[in-house]
Formats: C-alpha cells, structure tokens, sequence
C-alpha cells in the first residue's frame, strides 16, 4: 500500500471539513512577508489542523485580487468565513494578539 497522499485527493478532504477560510495577502519578497506566512501557518494548525483554507496572495502576482480586497498595506490576514469578515496587519507574531483579533475563542471547544 502506497503511504504517499495525493496532493488533490488531501487538498479536496481540507477543503469539504474547512470551517474557515483565511486569504494571506503577501510580498514574497519582503522579510516582513515572509515572518507572516509561517506565523499564520503555525497559529491555524495549532488551532485548527485541518479546518481550514489559507489562501497565501502575492500581491505582485495578482494584484487584481489585491485591488478587488482593497488591500493598502501587507502582510494582511482576512477572516472570510465564517463571517463577520474580519482583517489584521502585521507579521502576526503576537499569538495572543492575533486569536484576540479573530475571536478564536468563540470557535474553540474547551
């Protein structure tokens, strides 16, 4: 039996038990960016294993996405889903701040 998952098959099963959708928007360029993407990532899988979607935008890639979000400053984290929408600059080092920001506690089982 083959132990190596199917890149499609694994981002299928995360998306049907996503109860949160995150957009990342980034420059990969930036050292700031970069602090961003793996402080986020970390805080989601520690809260959320595999509830969630992390969209990571670079803004130079697609700065059409960036204009349609109305994004002034990176890196910024949106809360899409479940609503209210919610949005938080920064490089998302401060973990209390950041699961303050995005009412975590209201989602989270004790």
């Amino acid at each position: 039996m083959n132990s190596e998952q199917n890149p499609t098959s694994v981002n299928e099963k995360k998306e049907e038990n996503a109860k949160f959708i995150f957009q990342l928007f980034v420059s990969n360029n930036s050292a700031v960016s970069s602090r961003a993407i793996l402080n986020v990532k970390s805080i989601l899988e520690k809260k959320y294993k595999d509830h969630y979607i992390l969209d990571i935008i670079d803004i130079y890639e697609n700065p059409g996405l960036a204009i349609t979000e109305e994004v002034l400053a990176i890196p910024l984290l949106i809360k899409k889903f479940p609503l209210p929408e919610i949005r938080m600059i920064g490089d998302f080092s401060d973990t209390k701040k950041v699961l303050h920001e995005f009412l975590f506690d209201i989602y989270l089982k004790p």
